[in-house]
C-alpha cells in the first residue's frame, strides 16, 4: 500500500525539499513525458522551475536501470505522439511529488507507491526505502504547519507556502467557503439524484 502526505509548497519549498532529500542521498529528477530522454532528467531543478507539475525523485542509493518508451499506436491521439517516457516508474525506488496551485486553493502531495502496482513483488529493498521516506516524513512534519482551524488530513504548508498564504486568516476563510459550497454540492447530488434522505439533526 502507498504512502502520502498532502503539501502546499512554493517553487522555493519544492527546491527546499529536494534538497533535504538530496541531503540523505544523492537524487535524479525527471518528468513523466519529453520530446527526448535527455529532456525528462531535471538536473538543474535548483536553478529553474520544473516545467511538469509532477515528477518524481530517485534516491539513487537504489539501483535502478529505467527503461524508456515512447508513445505511440492507434490509440495515440497524433499531437501526443513521439512523447518519452519511463516506462517502469510506477515500480522504481521513487517519490512522487505533485504541484500545489495555491491562489487555486489546490494542494499537492509527495507520495511513495510502495508496491501499489507490482503485484510481483519490488526490485529493491523496500524496508530501507521505507526508512528514507520515514525520514523525508518526518522533515515535512518539523518543518511544515497545519491551520489550527483546518480539517483532518489538511495539507502540511512548508514555510514560504505557510508564510504566503498558511497564516492569512483571508486565504483560510475562501478555503473554508469552497470547502463548505462543495458539501451542500455533494449532499444536494446524494438527495436530489441518489434519492438519500437528509441527517435528522440536518432539518
Amino acid at each position: 500500500m502507498g504512502r502520502q502526505l498532502q503539501l502546499a509548497t512554493t517553487q522555493h519549498d519544492e527546491v527546499e525539499l529536494l534538497r533535504f532529500i538530496r541531503s540523505r542521498a544523492p537524487i535524479r529528477v525527471f518528468q513523466p513525458f519529453a520530446p527526448s530522454r535527455d529532456e525528462l532528467w531535471v538536473d538543474d531543478w535548483e536553478t529553474r522551475e520544473i516545467p511538469s507539475r509532477l515528477f518524481r525523485i530517485w534516491p539513487q542509493t537504489f539501483a535502478w536501470s529505467p527503461e524508456n518508451a515512447q508513445t505511440g499506436g492507434p490509440n495515440c491521439r497524433p499531437e501526443d505522439a513521439g512523447q518519452f517516457y519511463i516506462a517502469d516508474a510506477h515500480t522504481a525506488p521513487v517519490l512522487e511529488f505533485r504541484r500545489s496551485f495555491l491562489e487555486q486553493h489546490r494542494y499537492g502531495r509527495i507520495y511513495w507507491g510502495r508496491d501499489f502496482s507490482a503485484p510481483h513483488g519490488l526490485a529493491y529493498d523496500a524496508e530501507a526505502f521505507a526508512r528514507l521516506t520515514d525520514s523525508v516524513w518526518r522533515w515535512i512534519r518539523k518543518v511544515g504547519r497545519r491551520s489550527p482551524d483546518a480539517w483532518t488530513h489538511s495539507a502540511y504548508f512548508l514555510p514560504d507556502a505557510w508564510s504566503r498564504y498558511g497564516n492569512v486568516a483571508a486565504y483560510h476563510a475562501a478555503e473554508k467557503k469552497a470547502h463548505d459550497e462543495l458539501v451542500a454540492r455533494n449532499r444536494k447530488y446524494c438527495i436530489e439524484v441518489l434519492g438519500g434522505r437528509p441527517a435528522k439533526n440536518e432539518g
